[in-house]
This record gives structure tokens, sequence and C-alpha cells, in this order.
């Protein structure tokens, strides 16, 4: 027990904790509040800088090409935003004569539901009119059936049933008829045009000052880059640099992909829908190149619209079909080809965490919000890279959960899930090398069953149904040859030694220790699964003591010895099975495995000191090291070991 003088730590504990997480919560909470209530000047500065991250390579050309920097903005800007302004009027004549000539489809429309309901006779909606009609006529003929009384209450004539209701039917003749609506007054004619007019100003205004930021930003970029540095200070200047550099390039790039792609599918739009004959092709173009600036809801208006627009301007199926073709096969080209080869099929985010910022910034700034969710999240997913304490974003966000493989493999196996861990595994194979996989994903995982089981948060029963996992998965993904004469299989799990055997013919012998029989087990199946051809692999158990694990040396003659040692613990144990194999053995080879875990950590220094060879914390590292055994076996007579009897 602590002295009484010594103060408790629970609580402080506890408020240490719990304060970042209210900080981190207020900040977020504070800065939503902002950009909601800020909208008025946030957005047209948001807007500004993604108009400046699109622009500022094509200053950058121009201004290499000797351009002063400032002719360059003005120029750029300027004919950017006038293409801008002519593109928006073309889309407003546009769309006005589609709105005059709209009424001239009526008739292909009426026609289209007259074929719909011939085309439909005999199916699910006539039998549907059937049963209703049915229930009419049932419930018709029942009203119609006189009472007792031999009054009919169907019949109108007939006086009412109730007083109450004869009250009802004076007091509806003794209403006054209801005048018409009159129509509006001409003050409220008067209040809706200078509602346009202001929304039309507002308007506008937000892009007179687009202009002006976008104009400001390009001018004095260097300046606004010293200004975050120095707000920065000098202890962050390393990652407000990396940050700037990555969110420019990223973002950039993004833009001007993305307009390049944009422009070539409203051209080619345009075009194949001029061909097929459709009207309006120049703003089916400009909308599709618009449009598709939204992610996932953009490409769908651009083939929900013209299609549709399609059956009511033709009178046959074959030009709606082929307007559906076209775009189908304008996406498929794109998403499948132009964008990956462009600028990747990823912009560094989350699918998921995409769909959670759009909805997000459309709730936030609405229409305006909905074309910057990419670029803003872009910038925020950087921003957490750099920053430690926004790492948690990154996670959430990223496109990478940056997730090791053995993780994942581990979770499976404990949740149970071993055809998905198989999946996974077979996935890993198509990628890297067998012994890759088996370092990276295998071995880790069953070091982290033994650490999991070390701390009581797995039980032995779950660590050796996970074991037996491994064994089939191995099996499947990893086929190998038969086994030699002289090694008899045991079950599942690696082949154990026959002690009527005697030392294989052709070949040199490794003799395997597993310092117990679950993750020391695991791996040496693991390891024997991929040994070089020629090299002679037997496991004597863990079971059997060390002097007669001596005699089994002395007798067969090995030409190395594998002791399997996997971390966490047992570093104390193979130390001294090392010192007396060394004692006892001069010149046979030692080698160590400490799998799953990085060499640092490995604490192979103790080792090679008792006696060992070497220490292997991977397969591939042991890899050069069996290939020069065999080669010596090949060389080297069949003299026998030299034994130290003293220390036997």
């Amino acid at each position: 027990s602590p002295p009484t003088w010594m103060p408790t730590l629970s609580t402080p504990t506890v408020v240490i904790r719990k304060r970042p997480l209210l900080y981190g919560l207020a900040t977020a909470l504070l800065l939503i509040i902002i950009f909601y209530f800020g909208k008025p000047v946030l957005m047209p500065l948001a807007l500004s800088g993604l108009f400046a991250f699109l622009l500022n390579p094509i200053v950058n050309l121009l201004h290499r090409w000797r351009l002063p920097r400032a002719i360059a903005v003005m120029v750029v800007t300027l004919s950017v935003f006038t293409l801008l302004g002519v593109v928006g009027w073309v889309i407003g004549r546009e769309f006005s004569s589609l709105a005059a000539s709209l009424p001239s489809y009526k008739d292909n429309i009426r026609q289209r539901v007259v074929s719909f309901y011939a085309g439909s006779r005999g199916g699910v909606l006539d039998n549907i009119k059937d049963i209703k009609t049915t229930i009419e006529e049932t419930t018709a003929a029942a009203s119609k059936e006189k009472p007792a009384d031999g009054k009919n209450p169907a019949d109108p004539a007939a006086p009412a049933s109730t007083p109450e209701a004869k009250e009802l039917d004076a007091f509806l003749e003794a209403a006054p008829a209801v005048a018409p609506a009159a129509p509006p007054p001409p003050q409220e004619s008067q209040t809706d045009l200078s509602t346009m007019l202001g929304s039309a100003g507002e308007g506008l205004g937000t892009v007179a000052t687009v202009i002006v930021f976008v104009i400001f930003m390009l001018l004095r970029q260097q300046e606004l880059r010293n200004r975050l540095m120095r707000l920065a200070g000098f202890r962050h200047v390393t990652v407000v640099t990396r940050a700037m550099d990555e969110t420019g390039d990223r973002v950039g790039r993004y833009l001007l992909m993305q307009a390049f792609i944009n422009s070539g599918y409203g051209i080619v739009l345009a075009v194949g829908l001029y061909f097929i004959g459709m009207p309006y092709v120049v703003l089916w173009g400009v909308l599709a190149a618009l449009f598709r600036f939204i992610p996932y809801i953009g490409p769908v208006a651009v083939a929900v619209l013209p299609s549709v627009l399609s059956l009511a301007i033709f009178n046959d199926w074959q030009h709606p079909l082929m307007v559906v073709s076209l775009i189908a096969g304008l996406e498929l080209i794109t998403n499948m080809l132009v964008e990956p080869v462009l600028y990747g099929s990823s912009v560094g985010i989350s699918e998921f965490a995409l769909l959670v910022a759009i909805v997000f910034w459309t709730w936030m700034w609405g229409g305006i919000g909905l074309v910057m969710a990419t670029p803003l999240t872009v910038c925020l997913v950087v921003m957490a890279k750099h920053v430690p304490r926004l790492e948690w974003v990154e996670i959430l966000m990223g496109d990478d959960p940056k997730v090791r493989p053995y993780m994942v493999l581990y979770q499976r196996l404990l949740a149970g899930d071993e055809a998905e861990a198989e999946e996974y595994v077979l996935t890993e194979l198509k990628l890297k090398a067998p012994m890759v996989v088996v370092d990276e994903t295998l071995l880790p995982a069953i070091a982290l069953a033994k650490r999991e089981l070390k701390n009581n948060r797995l039980s032995a029963d779950e660590e050796q149904r996970l074991h037996e996992s491994v064994f089939r998965i191995m099996d499947q993904a990893i086929p190998v040859a038969e086994p030699s004469a002289s090694v008899a299989a045991d079950g599942d799990g690696p082949a154990t030694m026959d002690p009527e055997s005697a030392s294989p013919a052709g070949g040199a012998l490794m003799l395997g220790r597993p310092l117990d029989d679950g993750a020391d087990q695991a791996a040496l199946y693991c390891f024997d699964r991929l040994l070089p051809a020629g090299l002679h692999f037997e496991v004597v158990p863990s079971v059997r003591l060390s002097s007669e694990f001596h005699a089994e040396i002395e007798s067969r003659q090995p030409a190395a010895v594998l002791i399997s040692a996997t971390p966490p613990g047992s570093h104390s144990t193979v130390r001294l099975q090392v010192r007396r194999l060394r004692a006892a053995f001069p010149k046979l080879k030692i080698y160590v495995g400490r799998w799953g875990v990085p060499a640092d950590v490995a604490n192979a220094a103790p080792l090679l000191e008792a006696g060992a060879t070497a220490v292997y914390t991977k397969l591939t590292e042991a890899e050069a090291a069996l290939t020069s055994l065999l080669r010596e076996a090949a060389a080297v007579d069949d003299r026998p070991m030299a034994v130290n009897q003293g220390a036997l």
C-alpha cells in the first residue's frame, strides 16, 4: 500500500484523459458554427481558393514563358470568367427555348402513356383494375339493399335518418356560396419582383467578390504563403510546407484533370446527341460537363435528364435507346480508362467518407457546398496527415485505413471467419511472394495471438483454434510436395520426427525445436512449408527433455538446428538452451527464430553471446542462410560431428 501522504492519481488521470476529447469536441462544434453562420464570407473565400488552385498552374506556365505574373493573372482570370459568363448565357437561352417547346411534346408523352398502358393489358395492372371493379360493384349492390323499414338509405330522396343529419343539411343550404379566389394584389407582384432582383444582385455581388479574391490570391501567392509560415512559427515550418505542397498538388491536379475530362465528356456527348438527332445539344453538353464535378450525384443527373427528355421528343423507341447507350458507353470509358490514367482512381479519400462530406457540406452551404465537398475534404485529410493530433481524421476519411495485414488476418480468425481469412491470404499471395506473406501476415498474427494470451485477453482454446486455422490455410494456400520417407506427419501441424528413421540420404537435415506446442508449433509449420528443395526438416516435440534432444542431435548428425521462440517471453529459456547446445556441440549451426517482431525488438545480442549462429525474425532473412547450408552440406563428407562428451 502506498503511504498515506501520497496523493491518489486516479481522479487527475481521468481528468487528463477526458480533457483532449472535450477540447476536440468543443473545437469541432465551434468550427461547425463558424462555417454555418459565416457562410456569406467563408463561402466566397473557399470558392476563390478553389479557382486559385485551378488557375495557378496555368498562370505559372505563362509566367515561365516570360510573361509578367500580373499580366498572366489578369489574362487567365478574365478569360476564364468571361468564358463562364458566355457559357451561362448560352445555357440560359437554351433552357428558355427548351421550356417554351415543352408543350409541343404533349402528344408524344400521351402516346407513350397509351402505348405503355396497351402493352400492360392482361398483366398486373389489368388484374388490379378487375379486383378494384369487383369491389366497387359489390359495395354498390350491398348499399342498394333496403332495410326492414322499407327505406333505402342510398336513395337521395329518402329523409335523413337522424336529427343530426337534418341539422347538417339545413346548415349547408343556409351557408353562402364560396367566392372564387381573387388575383393577388399588385403589391405581392412587386414584392416578388423585388425578391428576384435582390437575389440576382446578391449573386452578382458574390461573383464579383470571387473574381476579386481570385485575382488577389494569384497575385499575392508568395505573400500569403509567407504569412502562413510566419503564423505557424519556426517549430512547424516543415509540417506547414509539406501540407501546403501536398494540398496544392492533390487539389490542383484533381481540379485540372476533372476540368479536362469533363470538358471532353461534354463535347463528345454533345456531338453524339447531335448525330442522334437530339435538340439543344449545347445545353446537354455543358450541363454534363458541369454536373460531373459533383461526385456520385452528377453522373446520375447527366444520364437521367437527356434520357427522359428523349422519350418526349422522339416518337419511336430506337432514338431513346441510342441516347441511353451513348451515355452508358461514355461513363464506362471515362470511369474505367480515362480517369485512372490521367489522375488515378482516387484523390486520397474513401468513398464512404466522401459521401458523408457531400451530405455535410451540402447542409452547410447548399449547392456550392455540393460542388466543393471533394476539394475541401482533400484539404482536411492532408492537414490531418501532417498533424499528429488529427491522425484519427486521416484514418476515418483517408482511402487507406493503414491496417497491417496480420491485424486483418488475426481479426478474421478471431471472429471465426476462416473462409474470409483464407481469401485474404490468397489475395496477398497474388501480390507478394509466399515467404513475404508468411513474414508479414501469418507469423505476426501468431505472435499477436501469443501476446494476447499472455495478457489474458485470449483464451488457450481460442489460440489453439487460431493455430488450427493457420494450418488449414497454409495447406490450401501454399501446397508443397509430399514429405520424404524420414518425415512422419503427426496430424495437423509440422511433421514430427520418427525415432526409428535415420538421416536422410542425398540432402541436408535440419532439426526444429519448439519451446511450446502453441505459437512455436504453428511457426515451425509455416517454416516447414517454405523450405528450399533438398533440405529435410524434422521437429523434435517440446515434450521431450533437453537430454533427449541432445541425444537426437548426436545420433542424427543434423546440419543445423532451429529453435523457435516466438515472443513475448521465452527469451531466458531459449538463451539457456542455446548455451547448453553450444557447449555440447561446438561446431553445430544453431539458429533461433524470434518470429513476428521487428529485428530491433528481438533482442538478439544476448542470444548471439550465448552461442547462437544467427537470430531471425523473418523467413526471408533465413533464406540465404539455408541456401548456404545446402551448399555446405553437399560439399562436406559424412564425417561424425565433434561432440563434447563432458558437456553431455
